[in-house]
């Protein structure tokens, strides 16, 4: 295993960043095992979250900034405290997840809404539980499909030997919608849509098709790509695209947890 430099200097940097105390407690082992991919200590490894677990008096500062931000827009007399089963497990949450800006967001303005009794019937504690389940690829897809209200087509892709009840497994994702995120695969995507059904925001129905044409969706550049892909690798079979047709949309419940989130 080779060394990395550059590595090394990072957690030497990011060691040198922590209190006096901690950097006495630490340096002096990490300093002797950097360079050693093998050898880097458990405790240096885990040392920046430090800097990731916001105390109390950091949070209630950001907080009472964002939310007062919010609240600027709203008549004083539709202003309200909020309930302590979503204010107080949504603060904790922020004390691990805060330097997540997308999540950030949504706890915010999940916060902000429970203190307007404009909007009081659509927040619910589920929300908070949901949202810390959430990764920010989870929220993006999420807000991507909650774009519309329609049903959406979607595919579910094989690549299969032609003429033949035969596919190759694992060579597609589950879900397929034609768009991806950027920084994600297709892959990913699929994934974090099943997490979203899992959390009760959003159906993916097998088998149902909408009034539009999947041409399009069958025949995308990623789809194509590997196609050609595993058409090389087996050049004396025939491959080709099919995919089931089927729907997603994002369900009341998602509707209501996007509104109370934004």
């Amino acid at each position: 295993m080779t060394n990395d430099p550059q590595n090394s200097n990072e957690i030497i940097n990011e060691i040198k960043a922590l209190t006096p105390e901690v950097y006495k407690d630490i340096a002096k082992p990490v300093l002797q095992e950097v360079g050693s991919v093998a050898g880097r200590s458990t405790k240096a490894l885990l040392a920046p979250l430090r800097g990731l677990l916001w105390g109390w008096e950091r949070i209630e500062e950001f907080v009472e900034s964002e939310v007062k931000k919010r609240l600027d827009k709203i008549p004083e007399e539709k202003r309200k405290s909020p309930e302590p089963e979503i204010a107080v497990p949504l603060i904790q949450a922020l004390t691990y997840t805060a330097q997540n800006e997308t999540l950030r967001e949504m706890y915010i303005n999940l916060l902000a809404n429970s203190m307007n009794s404009d909007k009081i019937n659509l927040v619910h504690p589920s929300f908070v539980e949901i949202i810390k389940q959430m990764n920010s690829l989870d929220a993006k897809v999420f807000d991507e499909l909650a774009k519309s209200n329609a049903y959406q087509k979607i595919i579910n892709p094989k690549i299969m030997l032609k003429g033949q009840d035969r596919f190759i497994s694992n060579a597609t994702p589950e879900w397929y919608a034609g768009w991806s995120i950027e920084g994600y695969t297709e892959f990913d995507v699929s994934s974090s849509m099943i997490r979203l059904r899992k959390f009760g925001l959003i159906e993916l129905m097998f088998d149902r098709i909408t009034d539009n044409d999947y041409t399009n969706i069958k025949s995308t550049p990623f789809l194509l790509s590997i196609l050609n892909k595993y058409q090389i690798a087996n050049s004396d079979t025939e491959l080709v695209i099919e995919g089931t047709e089927s729907i997603v949309y994002v369900n009341e419940y998602g509707n209501q947890f996007k509104d109370a989130c934004k």
